[in-house]
């Protein structure tokens, strides 16, 4: 795919504008036309448009998910030249080019492998539900072709499910037939945060509580959900919500947050915490996720810590080392 093209579909045009900005393009191109303004970057920049484009195109608005191994498994696994020689010898040198393209059908496929760091980013794809469309007068029925990631991460191994919630499992299995592993593993979902947790995530990141699904444990109702009013900032700090749902199990929470990344784009975050896992509402780019687990992986080891030296542990714990 062309620079200008993934820097039109996958990069928010906020971020197109900031750097046409920085880089002093921005009185030559018209701001308010996309195609345009990734044409002025991919010709003039193309460096920054590279980096641009590599914040974007795996990531945007997605559940991210990440599964590390807990279970024996070989440490040849741990090291990213194996990983990749393992993948060449199994499907050839054209994964890591140009790509594959086998006949789909709704099981995700391999189709790509790109070195991003010290990471291997996969690229799935299949066929999504059909879809009716209306073409030359006629309707036709077409099924999407989809394309979802799952990012995998040495020392340790995890990894890192870009998509539906629901495909977490089918991404895990799909990558265990990769590997050739027929014994079923044990997942630790890292992501997977308790109600304390995620609070504590939300005040690591000053992150305002938006709408909110809780389980009831009495009443008539099964689960409730509420939204914040426009005059609402932060629906944790409302009385009102404290007093009915304060002491109810929570099942969905979003939130939102301002961050500011390294080339001066500001942009409001908005993310959801479920009892299954963590994704992203907004367009996110590569150092919003980064962001993000940092503080998780803090979030959660200083849990473990806390939690062993109450039992009287005393050998010294280092945190996990993911790198996402």
């Amino acid at each position: 795919m062309a620079l200008n093209d993934v820097l039109a579909m996958q990069v928010p045009s906020g971020v197109l504008k900031q750097i046409l900005k920085n880089e002093n393009l921005d009185k030559e191109t018209k701001l308010s036309v996309i195609e345009e303004m990734a044409k002025t970057i991919a010709e003039k920049k193309p460096v920054v448009g590279q980096e641009i484009a590599d914040q974007f195109q795996y990531a945007g608005a997605t559940a991210v998910n990440v599964h590390m191994i807990m279970s024996d498994l070989s440490p040849d696994w741990q090291n990213k030249e194996f990983f990749k020689d393992f993948l060449i010898k199994k499907y050839s040198g054209a994964l890591f080019g140009r790509g594959l393209r086998p006949e789909l059908d709704s099981e995700p496929k391999l189709i790509k492998a790109t070195e991003v760091g010290d990471r291997i980013i996969l690229a799935f794809s299949y066929l999504g539900s059909p879809r009716r469309y209306l073409e030359n007068y006629e309707i036709v029925i077409r099924n999407a072709q989809v394309v979802d990631y799952v990012v995998i991460h040495f020392s340790p191994f995890a990894i890192e499910v870009r998509a539906s919630q629901s495909q977490n499992r089918v991404f895990k299995s799909a990558l265990l037939d990769i590997m050739e592993i027929k014994d079923t593993p044990v997942w630790d979902k890292i992501t997977k945060l308790t109600e304390i947790q995620a609070r504590e995530l939300a005040i690591q990141l000053k992150a305002k509580l938006r709408a909110a699904k809780h389980k009831m444990i009495e009443g008539a109702y099964a689960t409730k959900e509420v939204t914040a009013s426009t005059q609402v900032v932060d629906l944790e700090v409302e009385e009102q919500y404290q007093e009915e749902f304060g002491n109810q199990p929570m099942k969905k929470k979003t939130l939102s947050f301002n961050y500011t990344y390294s080339f001066g784009f500001e942009d409001e975050i908005s993310y959801v915490i479920t009892d299954e896992g963590l994704w992203f509402r907004s367009n996110v780019g590569e150092e919003v996720i980064q962001h993000v687990f940092d503080l998780i992986l803090k979030i959660k080891f200083a849990t473990v810590e806390s939690t062993d030296e109450e039992i009287g542990l005393e050998e010294e714990l280092d945190p996990p080392s993911v790198n996402l």
